[in-house]
């Protein structure tokens, strides 16, 4: 099982609450109900493989590791139709993450 930590509060405030006050991104998208459940359902895929490198065979997650400026950080899409993915880095050979943010990537969908 993958243990999944994370860094940011207001990321945390958003995913075991439901909710945020701060960051502006995340008190946007705590009022979407779809994005919320997309964003559990991503979640438990993600402790239910016992190794990050499983994460590819999830293509819903559209895995990948990042390039450029991003080099160090993986993502996941949160959701099918979403234009959000959740910025990770992984650790301890692929058993720890540690999630670091949500980013708007994709434009408009």
């Amino acid at each position: 099982m993958l243990k999944i930590e994370c860094e940011d509060i207001e990321l945390s405030d958003l995913i075991l609450r439901g909710r945020c006050t701060t960051n502006r991104l995340y008190k946007k998208l705590s009022s979407n109900a779809s994005f919320k459940t997309d964003l559990a359902k991503v979640l438990k895929k993600m402790k239910m493989v016992d190794n990050v490198s499983e994460l590819k065979d999830i293509g819903s997650l559209h895995y990948e590791p990042l390039v450029g400026d991003l080099l160090g950080y993986s993502s996941v899409r949160i959701g099918y139709k979403s234009k959000y993915r959740l910025l990770f880095t992984e650790h301890e050979e692929g058993i720890v993450i540690k999630l670091i943010t949500i980013s708007e990537h994709y434009g408009d969908k």
